[in-house]
């Protein structure tokens, strides 16, 4: 499948687009399972998905947070109830997480979003198998200079490549959210195609 890029002036404002995904996912559904795993991209965004929430309101009481990144009180001060932040190892097995973990109104629930980045060196640091691909749809948050040889490397890489986030053309739904300086990775015609007013 092929990923859908968005490309954003600045990291602020790629960051404001990716928070405002996750919150229509929670005010959309609100039984909601949703990993995060960012890592250096995080402050940016949580100052978002914050100021987004309050903005627009949600109900926490049924949604979960698979936390791969160790986040809880962030999550907290956000609304969502502590039980419902599940720590989630890197390396672990989301369905069997969710199935263990989740308990919702839905009698099957399913993770419907995850919210990811690369590495300078364009790794996602969660198995491609049994943690991305179980996902509805993958939003991919990458900014910053040092990030541009990585968004080369996930632009041409064929999905069976060596690089690791070239696994993500096999996702039937992934939105790759860029900032300008990240975009130096793509090539001109397709960075210009791409890029899109938000505020």
């Amino acid at each position: 499948m092929a990923l859908n890029f968005k490309v954003f002036e600045t990291k602020s404002i790629a960051a404001r687009y990716a928070a405002d995904i996750v919150r229509k996912q929670f005010n959309g559904d609100s039984t909601s399972v949703v990993g995060v795993h960012l890592n250096d991209e995080n402050t940016t965004f949580f100052d978002e998905l914050f100021d987004n929430v309050k903005k627009s309101p949600v109900n926490f009481s049924q949604i979960h947070v698979l936390d791969f990144d160790d986040k809880e009180d962030y999550y907290t001060e956000l609304g969502v109830p502590s039980k419902q932040v599940i720590k989630t190892d890197v390396g672990g097995d989301v369905e069997s997480v969710i199935k263990d973990k989740v308990n919702t109104d839905k009698k099957k629930n399913k993770l419907m979003l995850n919210v990811l980045t690369l590495t300078d060196d364009s790794r996602i640091g969660l198995d491609y198998d049994s943690s991305i691909h179980p996902a509805r749809e993958v939003v991919l948050l990458v900014t910053g200079k040092e990030k541009a040889k990585a968004v080369k490397q996930l632009y041409e890489e064929p999905a069976n490549g060596s690089v690791d986030s070239a696994k993500l053309k096999q996702h039937r739904m992934v939105t790759v959210v860029l900032d300008n300086e990240a975009a130096q990775g793509l090539p001109e015609d397709v960075r210009s195609y791409f890029s899109i007013q938000f505020s």
